[in-house]
Formats: structure tokens, sequence, C-alpha cells
């Protein structure tokens, strides 16, 4: 082989052939790349070059690289499969990453070659747009966006229709009534708002709840600014998706929301999909790729940005959200949860307009400062339900008989005010004429009536399909349970070899497909049709499996599932109602399902827990919704604790909620020594429901909740009437005003049970108290008025020093109430501490604190301080949820400078 020196070796090769040939284009260059080219010492390799000028070249090629790659595969280039793997990139910028990459393991010569074609298609000087033809080919794009979005909400998701059957969303959707603030969740956000402030007043003036329409969710009513940040809360089966295809569908109907130009939605069970890095970029194009030409269009007018993310409640990775790490680049790659945590907490894309949607269950993970608009969907009302009946019969006459036949049903109708259970109601009483099956009572006996409903049509009686059908449903079942034992709500075809064998056409009366595009494959995701059904089949296959490997009935098992207060809720309704006699019958007669052996055990457990939370005053809501399910009222022979105690706070009631504790206050002939209604937003007709239990209370508390003025008229009602043995009445952040707060000055002239009043954080001012304070003339029983955190100045407490009031009016700390006061009232704190959950601790410790302490310090509060500070500390420790052990950290150092 001749030896060549390098210069020689150089001339000859094709790379100096076309160093050579640049010198014609080399004048078309911008200023900055001919100094790229400069700066190439012919001695140094192509690919050292590359390398070296990186960053510069992508600087210079991103807009040119549709032309480079289209170039370099039509000349050979690179490969298809190159070619797939660089426009797969998210982002002209990491394209052209992709593509040195690519030359970089292709040797010198090929590099060569690049960088002539580089110069080639940058030597073409793009046509430029006029303005007015920017302007016609944005407009066009949104049109684009606006077809897709349309084509994908177009029709209604109604399960078990026929092939070629569809349900237009125009012909089938009712308005949802939509409630304009979380009455809680407000009073946190004030609270946060103010943290750290000396004084706090919650009641300065009445927030206004008011009925919005979807097409007013984006209005600007009394903020400073249209809200950015807006969570949309409601029960399982509220709504909630088919409000957001419902908005989706209006915008892509240009009837609506005119303010956006494009609408971007996730729903977190296709998010759950990503297991690794992401860039915000690459999820939006991953569905919605028609908008990869003009997606930096759309970052740039982040204003005109609306994103939606449903179904919180579904992520998998909601308790690992920390709001202190974020991102601010769409093109920057990260962990999902520190992605979706900068989009809430408006970190991501500022500008752009975010609506949440979840469960109540878990929103306690969404910091309140970050929502600048809280919804709440309530259901239907009367006339929805019929509307929804009408059209869903397809016949006005049929539709308006069976919605008069579930009217009379109470259960029935107060069932229909959530759109899923309506449309289960309506499924079971179309395919129940011939089944002759007992009308249901409860939420079990709809489900089960629907699976019967499903099974016959599918199974038509033979003895072989039915023990098919069988088979499937607990296999469905086992499905289910393990998901749920996961928290997850999303499997793949591979999680199914249970029932790889059984019928498709059962299997996907239950189960939703969606096809997932993946680089190399495409995959099939599945979940149930419903979340209520994934817990109703849970159940079932809890029921009759007779030794189950992972008990989710035992509290250490739950603990170790990390799962949210809540989360369980519906499974544990549906086991017991599952176990009751009446639906075993049912079963029994109607699938040949052999009866469960484990009602008794159930039942003792049930009956066990529900004496063990009244007696120690635990939160019990969701054993008397289990004990409904039941249906047996010779159960209640069997409740007694030695005293009755319900604590059901913190819970939004619903009109379901209030029939079941009617129902067990009905069963149970005891007197009440406490009933706790805080939080749950009681009002006037309410109260009145339960008027004839609330008389036999000892101590009854309806705090945080918004009193109007005819809700105090029936509280005074109560006090008033010669039954009533209440000693002990809450009515502390109710947003009590001085009028409020007479008339129970009048009443209270006549009662004579009444020991304590707690009227804190209210808006009452110095002189309905002064002159409340005379009552001591009229009533002789009661000992304390507690009117902490109220409208009283400086000077107003001064005056109550100077004036002796029998010590009834408690307005501020005052030694002369003694230290057996004070201990008895820092007892019941800790003790509705202990049973609260981590988010309430938070938000009620902040009202004691700012509200009611205002950080003073006396001898017996430095005790007080250090048990507030040891119950934080164990509440810290097993906390997993990121922003709330974060703000229980904050609260504990502030208790923590008083010891």
């Amino acid at each position: 082989m001749p030896n060549f020196s390098r210069r020689q070796g150089r001339r000859q090769s094709p790379i100096w052939t076309l160093l050579s040939s640049w010198r014609a284009v080399f004048g078309t260059l911008s200023g900055d790349y001919r100094r790229t080219i400069r700066s190439w010492d012919v001695r140094v390799s192509p690919l050292s070059f590359l390398k070296k000028e990186r960053g510069r070249l992508v600087d210079e090629l991103e807009d040119y690289i549709n032309l480079i790659v289209q170039q370099a595969l039509l000349k050979q280039f690179i490969s298809k499969d190159d070619y797939e793997d660089i426009v797969y990139e998210r982002g002209p910028r990491k394209q052209v990453r992709k593509l040195l990459d690519i030359i970089d393991c292709l040797g010198d010569e090929n590099a060569a070659l690049f960088c002539s074609l580089f110069i080639q298609v940058k030597s073409i000087k793009p046509k430029k747009q006029t303005a007015k033809e920017s302007v016609k080919d944005y407009l066009l794009l949104i049109q684009k966006h606006k077809d897709v979005l349309r084509r994908r909400n177009d029709c209604l998701k109604s399960y078990n229709c026929r092939h070629g059957e569809k349900f237009y969303l125009s012909d089938y959707f009712v308005n949802l009534l939509l409630v304009q603030g979380h009455y809680s969740l407000e009073i946190k956000k004030n609270e946060l708002l103010t943290f750290g402030q000396q004084r706090i007043h919650l009641q300065n003036k009445k927030e206004e709840k008011l009925d919005i329409k979807l097409h007013q969710l984006f209005d600007k009513f009394t903020e400073r600014r249209t809200p950015k940040k807006i969570l949309v809360s409601g029960v399982a089966g509220i709504g909630k998706t088919v409000f957001v295809q419902k908005i989706l569908y209006d915008f892509s109907n240009s009837v609506a929301y005119g303010n956006f130009d494009f609408f971007i939605n996730f729903t977190f069970r296709d998010l759950n999909c990503i297991k690794k890095a992401v860039t915000f970029r690459e999820i939006i194009l991953k569905k919605h790729g028609h908008l990869s030409q003009i997606l930096d269009d759309i970052f740039r007018n982040s204003e005109k940005l609306l994103i939606i993310l449903d179904g919180f409640d579904e992520f998998k990775f909601y308790s690992q959200l920390d709001f202190d790490q974020y991102i601010v680049d769409p093109d920057e790659e990260t962990e999902l949860a520190q992605l979706v945590g900068s989009l809430i907490k408006g970190e991501l894309l500022p500008e752009a307009t975010t609506v949440i949607t979840s469960r109540p269950t878990v929103i306690n993970h969404i910091p309140v400062d970050c929502i600048e608009r809280f919804v709440v969907i309530t259901g239907f009302s009367v006339t929805e339900i019929e509307d929804y009946f009408q059209k869903f019969y397809e016949n006005g006459e049929v539709g308006s008989e069976i919605f008069d036949f579930v009217r009379q049903n109470h259960f029935l109708f107060t069932l229909c005010y959530i759109p899923a259970f309506c449309w289960i109601v309506c499924s079971v009483l179309k395919g129940n004429s011939t089944l002759h099956i007992d009308q249901p009572k409860t939420m079990t006996d709809i489900y089960c009536h629907y699976l019967v409903v499903l099974l016959k049509h599918h199974t038509r009686q033979e003895a072989a399909a039915n023990e098919t059908a069988i088979n499937t449903v607990l296999a469905l079942g086992h499905l289910a349970y393990q998901s749920l034992l996961q928290h997850e709500t999303l499997f793949s075809e591979q999680d199914m070899e249970t029932i790889c064998h059984s019928p498709s056409d059962i299997v996907y009366s239950f189960l939703d497909k969606t096809c997932v595009q993946e680089l190399e494959y495409t995959e099939n995701i599945l979940s149930f049709t419903h979340f209520t059904i994934q817990e109703f089949f849970a159940a079932l296959y809890y029921a009759y499996e007779v030794s189950v490997a992972v008990d989710i009935m035992e509290n250490e098992v739950q603990s170790q599932l990390d799962t949210s207060p809540g989360y369980l809720d519906l499974f544990q309704r549906f086991l017991s109602g599952l176990l009751s006699d009446r639906n075993q019958n049912i079963l029994r007669k109607h699938l040949k399902l052999d009866g469960s052996k484990k009602p008794e055990l159930y039942i003792s457990w049930l009956i066990d827990s529900i004496i063990e939370h009244c007696e120690n005053g635990c939160y019990v809501f969701n054993l008397l919704h289990c004990l409904f399910e039941q249906q047996r009222d010779c159960l209640a022979e069997r409740i007694t604790p030695a005293v009755l105690r319900l604590n059901l706070s913190d819970n939004v009631f619903s009109p379901m909620d209030f029939d079941v504790l009617t129902y067990f206050l009905n069963l149970v002939n005891m007197d009440i020594d406490e009933l706790d209604l805080t939080a749950t937003h009681v009002n006037a007709q309410h109260l009145k429901q339960l008027q004839p239990y609330l008389r036999r209370c000892r101590s009854l508390w309806v705090g945080e909740n918004n009193l109007d003025k005819e809700t105090v008229r029936v509280v005074c009602s109560l006090l008033g009437h010669t039954d009533c043995q209440i000693e002990n009445l809450g009515l502390g952040w109710t947003q009590l005003e001085d009028e409020d707060f007479l008339e129970l000055y009048n009443v209270l002239k006549c009662n004579q049970t009444l020991k304590q009043l707690w009227v804190e954080g209210n808006n009452i001012s110095y002189n309905a108290i002064e002159k409340f304070s005379d009552i001591v003339l009229f009533n002789t029983t009661l000992q304390r008025v507690v009117l902490l955190g109220n409208r009283l100045g400086a000077e107003n407490m001064k005056e109550f020093t100077a004036k002796p009031y029998k010590n009834v009016i408690v307005a501020h700390f005052d030694e002369r109430f003694g230290k057996d006061f004070w201990q008895g009232w820092w007892e019941w704190i800790l003790q509705r501490c202990k049973i609260c959950s981590n988010e309430k601790i938070v938000s009620f410790l902040t009202k004691v604190w700012l509200g009611l302490c205002h950080g003073q310090n006396t001898s017996w509060m430095r005790t007080w301080y250090i048990e507030v500070d040891k119950l934080l500390q164990t509440r810290i420790k097993f906390c997993s949820a990121t922003n709330i052990r974060k703000r229980m950290e904050s609260l504990q150092k502030m208790f923590q400078t008083k010891h």
C-alpha cells in the first residue's frame, strides 16, 4: 500500500473536495454560520468539528430540520428507521440533536456529506409569509384542532350498546349543577393566604356560593382577575368526565369559550401509562400530534391555551407531588409527578388556564393556594333527572312513566342525582321487567341487578353459558381486587391471563379498551368502564373467595397500601351489600352463585366496629353506610354502645347520606351524647329532617357550615323545644352575624338546658356581644359563651376586662376563667385533632393558632403546645403526602417556638 503523507491523503479524500465546493454558497450564509465554518480547521475531522460546534448547529439548523431530514432520506444518507427516530422527537431542537447523534455513528466521510447537505439547505432562503398569510394559517390550524376535538367528543360513551349504535352528546347531555366554592376548601384557602398574620377573620364578608353554568366556568365574578387554576370536584359518578367532554365539544363547535384558541386535555388514566421522564411537549404530541407544527406558537401565546387534567384521584403519583420542585420549560425532561405539579403550581406556562377534576378524597394533595376557583359538581336536579329518563328511553311518555315510578321510591330517586347511578338505574329498570326481581333499595342492589341484567342478555339461561359467565365474573373480580390493592385503574392485556379464555362479549361489557401507540409497538390498555364498577367487582371477588392472599379489610394491610381517606369507602359498602341476605338470594337465584361463607363473620366485625367508633367518637360515617346496605333492622338490637357519639364531620353530605343517618338514628333508640356535623354542608332542610333526633343530643357540633338565617332559625327552634336536651352547642366558623347571634340570645332566655355555646371565628361585633351579656339575668344554666376570634378590637378587650360579665362571655384568653376551663377546652381540641385526617389537622390548628390563640404563651399553654408538637410529630412521620407533610411541618415550627 502506498505510503501517503497526511496532507496528500486529505487532498485525495471526498472531504477535501466537498470543502472546496462550499465556497460557492458560503456568501449566502449568516454571519454566525460563516464564523462557524471558518472555525473548522481542515486538520480536524468532520466528526470532531460537529461535536465541537454542536450547540451552535442546533441554533442554526432548528428552522431547517424538516427539509434536511427529508433530503437526507431522499438521498439515502439515512435509513427509514433513522428518519422515524428523528421525526418522533418532540420539537425541532431535539430533532437536530437526534440527527447529530445518528451522524456521529456514520463515520467521517458521511459526516462530511451531511455537512455539505446542511450548507445546501441553509443556503435556500425560505419564502417569507405575509402577516395576513400567517394569521390565515394559524386560524386554519385552530379549526383543524377543533375538528379533531369534535370527532373525539361527538358521542357519549355508552356501554353495552349494539355495534354501530351511537349516542350523540348533543342528544343525551343533561346539564349538571355546578356550585362555585367548596366551603371547607374556601376556609382553608383563606387561612393559608393569611398564614403568619397575628389575627385572622374568616368571615369578614360572606362568600357567595354561586350556581354557575358551564359556559361561565372561566368568567370573572368577584375575583381580581380571571381565574387561571380551577379545581372541579365531585363524588364518583357525578359526571366529571362527561363535564370535560361537554366543554371540549362546545369549544370544538365554537358555541362557547371563544377567548381560547386551543384546548389540550389529558386523563390521568392515560398519563399513568408514562413510565419514564418526559417533556410537556412530548405528552402533548403523543395525544395531539396534529399540533406539532404550531406548538411553539401555542406556548408563546399560552394565555389562549386551556389545559384539562381529568381524574386527579386516579393519578398514580398524586401523593408524590412536591410543589417546591418544578420546571418552567416545556422542553425540559422530568418525571411525570414534577411535570404535573409544575402545571398545577403555575410555574410551567403560568399564563395558561388549567382545569383539574377530581374526587374529593384526594384534593388535599393540591395546595389550596394554587387554586383560584373551586367548583363542585352537585349532579342532577329533579328536572334534569326527569329529562335524563326521557332521553334514555327515547320516548317521552315511557320516560315520564318510569320517572314517576322511581320518584315514589325515595332511595332510588335519591341515588339518581348521581348521573352514573342514574344511567345504571335506567339500565336495570329497562331490562328488569322479565326478571321478577324485587325493586332495589340500596346502591349494591342496583349494581347486582345491573350485573344480572347484563349477564342474562349474554347467557340466555343456558347452563353451560351460565357457568362460563360466573367464572368470567369472578375472574374479573380477581383482576379488580388486585388492581385495587395496587391503587391501579389500568392494566394491560398480559394482566388478563385469568380471563383470556372468557367470552369477549361478557368481558368487554365491563371493560374499556384504549389503544396506546408507543415508539416501537402498540399496546392495548384496559380499565373498568367506571371506577365504581371496579370497586363492585373487587367486593364481589372478596365476598366469594374463600381465602384471600392479601386481606384488604385488615388495618395493617390498609396502612401498607397507603390508601387515602375514603379510598375504600365504596368497596366496603359494596361488600356489605353483597353479603346481605337480599343480594345473596338474588345472586343465588339468577346466577346460580353459591352462597358466601363470610356474612356472619362480616356482620360481627361491622357491629363491633360501629360500637367501638361510637364509644370513642371516631369517624363512623362509612360504617353507617355499610349498615344501611345490609337492610336488616334487627341488627340494631346488637348495636349497644355504652355511650353514643357520632363523628360525621368533614364530609359534604348528599341527600343519600342524610337518609343513611336518619335510618341509623331511627333504629338505635338511645340518647346521643355527641353528634358532630362539622363541615358537612348542613342546611335548614337537613336539620329539619333530623330535628327529632337532634333534640336528644347532649352535644351538637355544626360548625364550619354556612348557616343562613333559615338554618339559624331551625337551631333556635331546637333550643326552644320543651324536649331539648342540648347542653353543648358548637356554631364556630358558620358566618354568624349580629342579627343571628341576637336571635340565639332571644331563644336562650327561655332555654334551661344549654351550658356552653361556642361561636368562635364568626363576624359578631362588640355591640351585639355587649347586648348578649345580660343573658345571665334570664338564664341560670348557661355557663360559657365562647366568642374568641370575632370582631373585637384592642379597645373592646379593655372594656371587657373592666366590666363584670359573671364569667359567662369568653371573648379572649382571660386568666379569670381558670385553668380548669381552658384545660377542658384544649382537651376538646386535642381530641378533635386525634380523630381528624392530616389535612383537617392543618386546617383546624391553623384556625386555633391564628384566630384564637394569637400565639399567646401563658404558663399552662406551654404544656398544650408540647402536646400538639408531639401529635404533629407522629402524624408527620407517617404522612406520605409531601404537600400535607410540609404544611404540618410549618405548623409544627410555630408551636415549637412557644415551648
